[in-house]
């Protein structure tokens, strides 16, 4: 008995090896959650951490000892503060149909057990958290932490990267707001959110937009462009602040009409959007056509009076405001304790409120949508159309 505990406690020892791994868009933030997991796990547990690049891609290579990188204690000094991941990222999915048929899986499982390690705890959106939950129904330990610009993830008030991402947004849509009333123009800016529109909300507020389309409120472009028109005509210049998946209907007869003038718009829309490892289709471009729409409808002589600013990817690589970091942190703190000290797997930590608690996969994975009521949305300056029906652009 005395050997067959001893022998217990020198693998509960011997196991304590965590990799870390931050998948999809990089934001501000990660770099903070990466330095307070190594510490926390260091300090409380005597743990070990090894970084992973590339996430379930570096995971899954045929040569993993060449995307690991050691972290310990000494290497994770002023982490912090630096933009971005040091872990960098990708969007593999190695549980589609064809990856599971190509054996990954059970390479990820083999590489991790070949390493000694014996959970995995890592940082993502909806896609990469999906992976970590699949690994953990295959019996391999996983916890997680949110984070993306667009918020989208259930389970959390707010997700690393967002914060720091609507500060700058903010800034630069004020920006492009003062150069229009100086020229006496329309100016249109664009950022990202596919299904949920949390960021062009919050920047379009922060900033004074004075309207803001978002992907939950389909537009009718007639009825867009009359309120531009009468904003723009009664001050001289607008400021809209735009979801690349603002949603407008194809047969749209603003849309079509603008589609027999424009060869932009109409190269635009023929062009099939890439799909990411996911299936999610990769936008951008609505600017660009909102552009012609409006230079069409308002009878504007200049393409120039309309400006337009594509923040898109500005908004990943930023250095992390001190939300972002303490976030970070916090979330770092949570994820460890909850694998080591609690020895709990198939959760995301999130915050609620002042609280940073767990959730399980399955309630994080849950849309996450604007769903506000129509109401405050318009107090709050984003368009709704009357009629509220729509469908996706083609």
């Amino acid at each position: 008995m005395l050997l067959d505990k001893l022998m217990i406690e020198e693998v509960s020892v011997m196991t304590r090896k965590i990799a870390l791994i931050t998948g999809g868009g990089d934001c501000p933030g990660i770099n903070a959650f990466l330095a307070s997991a190594v510490r926390r796990g260091v300090k409380e547990y005597g743990a070990e951490f090894v970084g992973v690049k590339n996430a379930f891609a570096g995971l899954a290579s045929k040569d993993i000892e060449q995307n690991l990188v050691p972290l310990d204690w000494e290497r994770v000094v002023g982490l912090e503060n630096q933009s971005s991941t040091i872990l960098e990222s990708s969007r593999f999915n190695p549980f589609s149909p064809e990856n599971e048929a190509a054996g990954y899986p059970e390479a990820i499982i083999n590489n991790l057990r070949k390493l000694g390690i014996s959970g995995v705890v890592g940082t993502g959106g909806n896609d990469t958290i999906l992976s970590a939950s699949r690994l953990e129904r295959r019996g391999f330990p996983t916890t997680m932490a949110p984070k993306s610009i667009d918020n989208d993830v259930s389970g959390t008030d707010v997700m690393l990267g967002f914060r720091t991402a609507i500060s700058f947004g903010a800034q630069a849509a004020r920006s492009t707001a003062d150069s229009a009333r100086a020229h006496r123009r329309i100016s249109i800016v664009e950022v990202m959110g596919r299904q949920a529109g949390w960021l062009a909300l919050e920047i379009g507020v922060a900033s004074g937009a004075d309207l803001i389309t978002i992907p939950e409120r389909p537009v009718d472009l007639q009825e867009l462009c009359s309120e531009v028109d009468k904003i723009y005509r009664e001050r001289g210049y607008a400021n809209l602040v735009v979801a690349e998946g603002t949603s407008i209907s194809y047969d749209d007869p603003v849309l079509q009409k603008t589609l027999k003038e424009s060869d932009v718009v109409r190269a635009l829309l023929e062009e099939t959007p890439e799909k990411d490892a996911f299936g999610n289709p990769k936008l951008g471009g609505i600017s660009q056509i909102l552009r012609r729409v409006l230079r069409l409808e308002l009878g504007l002589k200049k393409i120039e009076e309309i400006r337009t600013t594509d923040l898109g990817f500005t908004l990943r690589g930023l250095k992390p405001l001190a939300d972002d970091i303490i976030l970070g942190v916090r979330f770092g703190i949570r994820a460890v304790d909850l694998l080591l000290g609690e020895g709990r797997s198939g959760y995301m930590v999130g915050n609620h409120g002042l609280e940073v608690r767990e959730v399980p996969y399955q309630t994080a994975l849950q849309p996450k949508t604007v769903n506000r009521e129509d109401r405050e949305l318009e107090a709050l300056g984003v368009f709704i159309s009357s009629t509220g029906v729509g469908a996706v652009t083609k």
